[in-house]
């Protein structure tokens, strides 16, 4: 993202989600996402493909969603942009001026 972005290029509403493990009374655990902010991000196709996962074709998606820089956000988080869950696979401040974070996304299907 330039360092002057242009009025609109963070038009997308997304929700920054958390992970949540409840454990149980064996030992295991279930995940579950929590809410933890509503941001206005840019969103960006990276790649699209077919693949073969365990004998299933299984589509992919990577996109590059650029928020404001936050302290919070870590590869354990995902994005929800409507209704599609978006897994954070890497974090990068831009320019490392703590204006930008770029998120290397892959689409959960």
């Amino acid at each position: 993202m330039s360092p002057r972005a242009p009025i609109g290029a963070l038009r997308h509403r997304v929700t920054l989600e958390a992970p949540v493990d409840a454990f149980d009374e064996l030992g295991g655990f279930t995940r579950a996402f929590t809410s933890i902010a509503q941001l206005w991000a840019r969103i960006e196709t990276q790649s699209a493909g077919q693949g073969f996962v365990e004998q299933r074709l299984e589509e992919s998606r990577r996109q590059l969603v650029t928020i404001r820089w936050r302290s919070d956000v870590t590869n354990q988080m995902r994005f929800d942009f409507r209704g599609r869950k978006l897994a954070i696979r890497g974090v990068a401040d831009s320019d490392e001026r703590r204006r930008f974070l770029l998120c290397q996304c892959e689409e959960i299907t």
